[in-house]
């Protein structure tokens, strides 16, 4: 870190969380580099993978995030026909997504490289440290009491 007086900023949980993000992105690219792929790209092509099918509010709801950020991430992934959306029960005010083939090739192929992004990123950690962080994170995040 620079030669600057952070203040309290260095014990205040939202800048560190905040610094952790960043480091996990840079993480990303570093190991995804050439996939064309954003970490918010990736967390939605998992959840669609996962639970195909998947709607746009499930989306949102899930990765708790507006519409928009959803529809802005998706663009690239349906112009080059990785993920494909088609209406729900006609409804075309509801939209539903899924992998097309080739987005399912494109994924599995990129899918394994996740561990080594998040090995780069808890490098600092001992194992134990890091399965503590997770719990902790999880119940900070209220996925897990």
């Amino acid at each position: 870190m620079p030669n600057v007086n952070y203040g309290q900023l260095n014990d205040l949980l939202g800048h560190l969380l905040r610094y952790a993000v960043n480091r996990g992105h840079g993480a990303f690219q570093e190991v995804f580099d050439q996939d064309e792929v954003t970490p918010l790209q990736f967390m939605i092509v998992e959840l669609i993978n996962e639970n195909r099918g998947i709607t746009h509010s499930e989306i949102c709801k899930a990765m708790q995030t507006s519409a928009s950020v959803v529809t802005t991430t998706l663009k690239p992934l349906l112009a080059d026909e990785r993920v494909r959306r088609r209406d729900v029960n006609g409804d075309a005010r509801k939209l539903a997504y899924e992998l097309s083939p080739a987005g399912q090739d494109w994924y599995a192929g990129i899918k394994p490289k996740i561990a080594l992004s998040e090995a780069r990123l808890a490098e600092a950690l001992t194992e134990d440290e890091r399965v503590a962080l997770i719990g902790m994170l999880k119940r900070l995040a209220g996925i897990e009491k």
